[in-house]
């Protein structure tokens, strides 16, 4: 099946009556993914821009690239600087430092995203390895977020973990359902 058909089955079936609203004793948190070839990458991101101007639903997109940079914002120039002085592996251990930190994170999603009926989580694989996807959505579990969401994932998502670019096997697995 063509990307193109994939997300056309994402439009209707975030559009189907209680997407946004799941109901029911077994009610699960309402996690999605849509995985795709690393190729599909622009066609994924056209139809999404589309997708955000007509739909009738208050549709939030958290691009984790840009979310990483609004929580790093008043400190980007000191963590250029530790980078061409320290190299990569202190800038990351500096950026993972801040991350480990739940709390901020997690309220810090929270607040971007707040008043959606969904969420859809791009920008997976330009943050690789700063922030990786299934622990967002962990943390995001824990805290009984219950707004659902879809994850755009440029890799491959095997029924039990998600696999970046289809090479990266290091996210951890995590219950999440298959949209299309």
């Amino acid at each position: 099946m063509t990307i193109y058909k994939r997300l056309e089955q994402l439009e209707t079936r975030i559009h189907q009556e209680g997407f946004t609203n799941p109901i029911g004793i077994g009610s699960e948190i309402p996690h999605f993914v849509i995985d795709y070839s690393a190729e599909d990458e622009l066609i994924v991101r056209t139809y999404i821009e589309g997708l955000l101007k007509r739909s009738p639903l208050n549709i939030k997109e958290v691009n984790l690239f840009q979310f990483l940079l609004t929580l790093f914002e008043d400190d980007l120039e000191e963590l250029i600087e530790l980078a061409e002085e320290e190299g990569y592996e202190e800038l990351s251990q500096a950026i993972q430092t801040v991350l480990e930190d739940r709390t901020l994170l997690i309220s810090s999603f929270i607040e971007q995203s707040k008043n959606a009926e969904l969420i859809f989580v791009t920008g997976v694989g330009t943050v690789h390895p700063f922030i990786r996807s299934s622990h967002l959505l962990k943390k995001l579990s824990n805290h009984a977020f219950r707004t659902p969401l879809v994850l755009f994932y440029p890799g491959h998502f095997t029924g039990l973990d998600l696999r970046l670019y289809n090479h990266f096997r290091h996210e951890d697995e995590y219950q999440i359902t298959r949209i299309s």
